[in-house]
């Protein structure tokens, strides 16, 4: 019986700290950016990367003759925060993190996900080991893993912002977004593997680095949502209004979409007009309901917005496949308002 409680307190060592430090953030986030559903999948995707990255070390431990301790230090910051950043990259690519919250916390996420896992291969296979062990690597290495990764996802975000507040037909992604956050990360991580001699003192620092670096990302964040959110809702809504008037919104895309629909008869006209006009409700109901979030009353018409969504589809139909795709590479929203569209979506669920 006390060696189940032992080896219980040594799970708990070495799992619970970083999905602490996780539950408190996701608590932190006033615009509720994440469900319980998102951060299962985030965890269960860093968890893969963990197990991507096991057979790979022990192949490069073979592989290169500089022994465990050389392979910690200098070659498996390299990998293992490659591997991290590979799904960050697909994250980003696929359009799933959002604004700059929504990376610190997918990123936390991913990388808890990576120890969680990388954690139990230890406990596993060393369980004679003893509860100072596994509180390094508890408050320790699993913060670092999620430390590191929130950094590098932050640091992408602050050099995509311009690409994803663009309109989405012009969008460009760039992997070089992604290389300074993966330096940053790599030379983080080198320098916590430097002392294998003294691994309190390395717990000891990431356990304070981390809180002090994410909460000053995670205000900055805040802030920078905020402002985001007023100004980009502010515009939707001059574009609902003049549409809603029978007039096309001012600039380019007004103009380019004006002259579209005098290129269509009149039925198909309408259609346009009533498209984009669908569109941008639907972009500043959902900026709407993430700021009455931040205040604490979120309140939208789940069965209002439900048929917005639906008449959208049914003009996707009317309109035909080239004035669509038209359209669409026309209209002025960006992938970061089709993100805060997905979000709505995942609103209409819970």
């Amino acid at each position: 019986m006390a060696e189940l409680w032992t080896q219980s307190a040594h799970w708990g060592l070495a799992l619970f700290p970083v999905l602490v430090l996780l539950g408190m953030f996701v608590w932190l986030d006033a615009f509720k950016l994440m469900s319980f559903r998102e951060i299962v999948f985030l965890l269960l995707l860093g968890g893969v990367g963990a197990l991507a990255a096991w057979p790979l070390a022990g192949r490069m431990l073979d592989t290169l003759p500089i022994g465990f301790s050389n392979y910690s230090r200098f070659v498996a910051p390299w990998i293992e925060e490659a591997i991290k950043a590979a799904i960050i990259i697909i994250l980003f690519r696929l359009n799933r993190i959002g604004y700059k919250l929504d990376a610190v916390i997918s990123g936390f996420a991913i990388g808890a996900g990576f120890s969680v896992v990388e954690n139990i291969f230890y406990l596993v296979r060393f369980p004679d080991y003893g509860p100072g062990t596994w509180l390094v690597r508890g408050l320790g290495t699993a913060v670092m893993h999620g430390t590191t990764l929130a950094i590098l996802a932050a640091t992408a975000h602050e050099f995509a912002e311009r690409e994803t507040r663009e309109a989405s037909g012009d969008f460009d992604f760039r992997l070089w977004w992604f290389l300074p956050g993966y330096l940053i990360a790599v030379a983080l991580h080198t320098t916590f593997n430097q002392f294998p001699e003294r691994p309190m003192l390395a717990m000891m620092g990431a356990a304070l680095f981390a809180p002090i670096a994410l909460m000053a990302i995670f205000n900055f964040g805040t802030t920078e949502t905020h402002q985001w959110l007023t100004v980009e809702s502010a515009e939707h809504k001059r574009q609902l209004e003049a549409l809603r008037s029978g007039k096309w919104p001012e600039g380019p895309a007004g103009r380019k979409i004006a002259s579209l629909a005098q290129r269509s008869d009149a039925d198909q006209a309408q259609r346009i007009r009533r498209y984009w006009e669908l569109q941008a409700y639907i972009v500043a109901e959902a900026e709407e309901t993430m700021m009455e979030e931040a205040a604490g009353d979120a309140e939208f018409d789940k069965a209002e917005i439900r048929a917005a969504f639906k008449e959208l589809r049914e003009l996707k139909q009317g309109l035909g496949r080239s004035t669509y795709v038209e359209l669409r590479r026309l209209l002025p929203f960006s992938r970061n308002d089709e993100w805060e569209v997905s979000e709505l979506r995942q609103r209409l669920k819970d």
